[in-house]
This record gives C-alpha cells, structure tokens and sequence, in this order.
C-alpha cells in the first residue's frame, strides 16, 4: 500500500502537480494526513525525517517500564535469596529457638521462579533499548527513561543509606553477627550496582564507546551474579524430580498418619485424655479399620505403585505401618516419622501419646 502511495505522488509530480494539489487529491481519497506526508518524504529526500526526543512515545514507555519492573523484581528476588541462604548457613538461636526445623523451601522456589522469569526479561529489554538509544541519540532524553531512571536512582541511594545507618546502629550497640554483616553487605551489593549502572549510563553518550562498554561490563557482571544465586539456590532445594519425589512421600507419611489416627479412634475411649482406655481390640487388617472407621476413611494404597500399605498387629495396643520411600526424611521435630530411603515400618502402641 505504502509502495502504490509513493508511486501515486512521483507519478503526479511528473505530470506538473503541486504539493498541495497531490495532497488534497490523496486526502479526498481517504488518505491519512500522516500517511501523506512520510510517503511525500519518502520520495523528495534521501535520508529520514530525525525522530523528536520523545517519538514513540507510548512504545517506549511501555519498554522502559517493563525494563524498569523486571529490574525491581530480579534484585528483590536476590536479596530475598541470599537472605534466605545466610539464614540457612548461619542459624540464630535467639531467633530460631533452641531447635531448627526444616526449612520451608517454598519461599525460595518462589525467588527462584521470579530470577528465572524477570532477569533474562530485564536483559533482553535492556539490549533492545539500547540498541534503539544508539542508533537514536535523541531518545537517550526521553522523559520517561529519565523520571524513571531517576526514581530508580533514588530508591537505591535511599537504601545504601539505610543499609549504612542500619550497619553504624549496630556497630555501636555492639550487637554486629556474621550473620548481620553479610545481610549488610548483600544489600549494598544489589543496591549499589543497581545505583551503579544507571547513573553512570545517565552520564555517558550512547554514541560513545564506553557507554557501550559500560552495558557489557554490567551485562557480564549481572549474569554472573545471577548464575551464582541461582545455582546456590538450586543446590538448596533440589531438582524438580527430587522435590517430586519427596512430596510424594509426604503424602505416604500423611496417609500412615491418618491410618493411626483412626485406629486410635476405634480401640480408644477417651482418646487425648491423659489415661485413654483401650475398649475395643485392634483391627485385624486395613480393610476393617476402614469398615469400623469413626471419622475418615483414608487412603490405604500407595500413591504411586497402588499396593496396599502393611500393617500387622504386634499386640495387643501395638501395631506396625509400613510403607517403601523414596527419599530421606530428616527433621528435628516429629521425629517418628523420619524415615530412610526404601521399605521402613513404624512401630504404634495406641496406649501411648499421640504421634
């Protein structure tokens, strides 16, 4: 369409047409005014029409946001992650208490998944504005990139200053931890690269060589960083099959939990009382426990093989759950459960506390 356009003008023009006369000929023909005059353009000069400061406008504030969005979230993300991990190194009693449970690694899957999505989105962005920044000077000026960059600026210096005020706090309370210290020093490092690389990008041409060495300087130094914190976390929580399997062992655990629970309800009178009293004799096998079941029928099958949990009666108030694992449970709470890799049974007396 635009070619017919521009042949239409060059083709008026042979004939002795006058600018205004093509125009109003196009125009009545339901042309844009806009469409015109590039396509005039097009054909009278050799080079482009110079884009303003702001062209594009709409575009490019969608870019820069995004860009600006993805960056928030990547250092966010990796703060969250290395605090994460120095509190898994370097535990704190006095916050802990006096025994530490396992640890939850859902927080750091969720900062996981948000470097693994936000921090390839922040680069890739970065590189097509940049681009366009090089070959457009101009819109090195745009309004939007400097309110932004600036914004950005301000929230890193705020927080070094903060970081820095935290530090001296303590140093002269006289309560500084390694623990502390490293916190201290991630912050300043997220923080301070952050303010780093968009300053000095703010002060440097675009048409310049070491504005371009400045981007592959932070370019290498960011996907360094970024490679280190996720493969630490990696290392932390495991691969996907791995977590697979140990919530599917989990799920064995609850089902043998829930299996006990209702025995109990079937022999006990005045289960969770300090003296229960045993009324009624165990049930031969799970296909009674869940004929006789008071409360819930559980699941009495492997999740996975479909074969029947084992249970043997050992006495007259004792019996035994058994179940094949596929991973290691270690914790330092509830520790009945805990259970190695492969076939291991759980000895029960419905006599004694709950488990």
């Amino acid at each position: 369409m635009q070619h017919s356009l521009t042949d239409f003008i060059e083709h008026a023009r042979k004939k002795g047409m006058d600018h205004q006369t093509i125009r109003m000929l196009l125009l009545s023909a339901g042309w844009k005014e806009k469409d015109i005059a590039q396509a005039m353009t097009k054909e009278a000069l050799d080079m482009p029409v110079p884009m303003p400061a702001d062209a594009g406008g709409a575009r490019d504030a969608f870019l820069h946001l995004l860009m600006f969005v993805s960056f928030f979230t990547t250092a966010i993300s990796s703060v969250t992650l290395l605090f994460s991990y120095i509190n898994r190194w370097l535990p704190d009693i006095a916050l802990e208490g006096n025994y530490y449970p396992t640890f939850d690694n859902s927080g750091i899957r969720w900062g996981l998944a948000s470097l693994v999505v936000a921090f390839p989105l922040f680069i890739w962005i970065t590189r097509i504005l940049n681009k366009e920044m090089s070959m457009h000077i101009e819109k090195a000026s745009s309004g939007i990139r400097r309110w932004l960059t600036y914004l950005t600026l301000f929230v890193a210096a705020a927080t070094l200053m903060g970081d820095l005020i935290t530090l001296v706090f303590f140093l002269l309370n006289g309560e500084l931890t390694l623990r502390f210290i490293l916190k201290v020093l991630v912050v300043f490092y997220v923080a301070g690269a952050g303010f780093w690389y968009f300053y000095r990008g703010m002060k440097l041409s675009p048409a310049s060589q070491e504005w371009k060495r400045h981007n592959s300087v932070f370019r290498v130094f960011a996907v360094v960083s970024a490679l280190v914190v996720f493969i630490l976390g990696a290392y932390i929580v495991g691969t996907p099959g791995n977590e697979r399997l140990r919530r599917i062992d989990e799920n064995r655990i609850s089902d043998l939990g829930t299996i006990q629970q209702e025995i109990r309800s079937i022999a006990l009178e005045n289960q969770g009382m300090p003296k229960p009293v045993q009324i009624k004799p165990l049930p031969a096998n799970l296909d009674e426990m869940l004929k006789n079941a008071v409360y819930n029928r559980p699941d009495i099958v492997d999740p996975v093989t479909a074969a029947p949990y084992e249970y043997a009666v050992r006495g007259t108030s004792i019996f035994e759950l058994c179940a094949i694992f596929d991973t290691v449970l270690e914790q330092e709470y509830n520790v009945f459960w805990n259970h190695p890799v492969g076939r291991h049974c759980f000895t029960i007396d419905v006599l004694e506390s709950q488990k």
